[in-house]
């Protein structure tokens, strides 16, 4: 009897040695997964001839596994954020611009700038009809009969002979079209002027014979476009500073 209860006690402590034993190694794990480290690229799209910002740019992140896009603002800055550690190639455009790519190696997070190339309207011709339509042009000197430049609008107004007059700071590679009346008396700008495009006064009759039955078709871009700009390279010998007048042809970029 005794030697069947020793048994029992034995049978019973290994049966219960082994239910703990199963117990404790059915337990899941309740370690969560450490998350994927990301990170954020900022920076600047800006135009590549004349360096200011440019607004509205879309910037993507082209061969990332979360590819995003976002776009830039009033200062054309931009951020991406939540972007994989490895090889990332950005990707931004805008209207009236060639796109770009840039590859970076996303470690931290980090800066990239970006620049676009505006779009050039290839070899843009000079009407020569618009000398028809020229007030005043006794104080005109041609300087090259046809020019193309590239630049900012900074002001746009009217004057009495219908014309739009406007000043275009040049982008770096015309700065040589400049002389001391452009520097001293423009602020360092071109005058280029769409004529036949205003109301002309009463008062300024040659202008009113100059344009009759014609109006000048050059849109007129507002303060802050980058344009392009084709028409005669001129002195205006009243005022002592160089102009392109008439315009023939403007293309806005932006």
């Amino acid at each position: 009897m005794v030697r069947w209860c020793l048994r029992l006690g034995l049978f019973l402590s290994i049966l219960a040695a082994t239910v703990t034993l199963s117990v404790c190694g059915s337990q899941p794990s309740t370690t969560a997964p450490t998350p994927a480290k990301t990170y954020a690229i900022s920076g600047t799209v800006s135009d590549a001839a004349s360096g200011r910002p440019i607004a509205s740019a879309t910037v993507g992140t082209a061969n990332s596994p979360a590819a995003q896009s976002t776009t830039t603002d009033a200062n054309g800055n931009y951020t991406i954020r939540n972007i994989p550690g490895g090889v990332v190639t950005l990707h931004a455009e805008a209207a009236a611009y060639t796109a770009t790519d840039k590859t970076v190696t996303v470690q931290s997070d980090m800066r990239a700038d970006l620049t676009l190339q505006p779009i050039v309207v290839a070899s843009p011709q000079c009407d020569a009809s618009l000398w028809n339509h020229m007030h005043d042009p006794k104080r005109i000197k041609t300087l090259r009969t046809c020019q193309t430049v590239t630049g900012t609008i900074a002001t746009v107004g009217t004057s009495d002979d219908g014309d739009y007059d406007m000043q275009l700071t040049l982008d770096a590679p015309y700065a040589n079209l400049l002389n001391s009346g452009n520097v001293t008396k423009l602020n360092g700008n071109l005058q280029i002027e769409a004529i036949c495009q205003s109301k002309v006064h009463p008062d300024v009759p040659d202008a009113i014979r100059a344009c009759a039955n014609f109006t000048g078709t050059v849109p007129i871009p507002p303060v802050g476009a980058h344009v392009q700009v084709t028409g005669t390279y001129v002195l205006d010998s009243d005022h002592g500073w160089n102009e392109i007048h008439p315009i023939s042809v403007l293309t806005i970029a932006r």
